[in-house]
């Protein structure tokens, strides 16, 4: 490959290789995913965007959500194409962030995670035995990958354990569940600090620390300061409990994200 090498060109080129070789990964979804990343969230085809009204976002996307929802079940054709869009153009990061950020705002399937991954490392490391990454590029897609794969499972896993906590009833204690709410707060919040008396929220929106949250310890230990959750949290006495609970992202990703203009718009 040659440096006039596209990422659609790339992607196709191991997209056969791995037909050939039999390899039975999900190589053409988790393209067709990263695809739809980068033209619709990443940085690199923000032009055709750029007089898009504020107002309009919240409705592109929940047609977007419902576009990748019906992408993930099949109900779709591919319709993702990077067009001439060089390797030499993609970054790192923006690996890093689809598969930290974007796969997990879709799901917390670990098993697809885990196979995302297995393309990702497998494209990578073929771009590069064909000469198609810039000078010392390639040590740093595998040094963003290495970050972001182990962190992106940890917090799937976390995902799914504390869905299924809240909707058991588990996250609110037996001695407030006859009590009212006083208050609610809901959106992102970044772990702030964890001690033994539970996990203390900061919400992007609030110009104050919310907690403690008090959860069982296994699942405190899967959490880890910086991480980022899309929930609601209510006040039930003097005691502040999860009512409700989304996507998890690692703070390897998302710190960048919220700095990160292509993806805010839509956090």
């Amino acid at each position: 490959m040659m440096s006039t090498t596209t990422v659609q060109s790339a992607m196709d080129a191991y997209i056969r290789h791995t037909d050939m070789e039999g390899h039975g990964m999900p190589v053409e979804q988790c393209f067709e995913m990263l695809s739809q990343y980068l033209i619709h969230y990443s940085d690199l085809f923000n032009d055709a965007d750029g007089d898009e009204d504020v107002g309009d976002y919240p409705d592109w996307e929940e047609g977007l959500d419902e576009h990748m929802s019906a992408l993930l079940e099949g109900d779709l054709e591919p319709v993702g194409d990077l067009g001439n869009l060089l390797l030499e153009e993609l970054d790192p990061e923006h690996i890093r962030d689809f598969l930290g950020w974007f796969v997990l705002r879709e799901t917390n399937d670990e098993e697809l995670l885990q196979s995302y991954a297995a393309v990702l490392h497998g494209w990578v490391e073929f771009v590069h035995r064909h000469g198609g990454w810039p000078d010392g590029e390639y040590p740093a897609f595998v040094s963003a990958l290495d970050q972001v794969i182990p962190a992106s499972i940890r917090v799937s896993r976390l995902s799914r354990v504390l869905f299924h906590l809240v909707r058991s009833g588990g996250g609110v204690p037996p001695r407030l569940r006859g009590h009212r709410f006083s208050r609610f707060v809901e959106g992102h919040a970044q772990a702030s600090e964890i001690t033994e008396s539970g996990l203390y929220f900061s919400f992007h929106n609030q110009g104050e620390v919310i907690g403690p949250v008090s959860l069982p310890a296994p699942i405190l230990s899967m959490i880890e300061v910086g991480d980022v959750f899309d929930l609601e949290l209510g006040l039930r006495g003097d005691t502040w409990v999860m009512v409700d609970v989304g996507p998890v992202y690692p703070s390897c990703v998302y710190v960048e994200v919220e700095e990160y203009q292509g993806l805010e718009k839509l956090s």
